[in-house]
């Protein structure tokens, strides 16, 4: 909450989710990761619609670490929002 003015986000967010598309999926995975991890997001989850997967990278040192994988069904848990849990299902049947 201190990150939000009236105006503007002003820093990083503690969360961000990418849903990949297959023409900017390598962007989003390799370039926009590392822009991401400098500037301080904690946590980055990559949807990946193709794949009905859905991954969870934590911030380490300045890059991100895989530490959750699901493929169609499982649940997701959010290491920094607290009560944040998702059912792959229930994305993947959206679509």
């Amino acid at each position: 909450m201190p990150i939000i003015e009236p105006a503007r986000i002003n820093g990083a967010p503690d969360l961000v989710v990418e849903i990949l598309s297959p023409s900017t999926g390598y962007y989003d995975l390799k370039k926009k990761a590392r822009i991401y991890a400098r500037h301080g997001v904690r946590e980055y989850w990559i949807v990946d619609p193709e794949d009905k997967s859905i991954e969870v990278h934590v911030s380490q040192k300045g890059n991100f670490g895989l530490n959750q994988r699901v493929e169609e069904k499982g649940e997701i848990k959010s290491l920094v929002l607290d009560g944040l849990e998702i059912e792959a299902k229930e994305v993947f049947t959206q679509i």
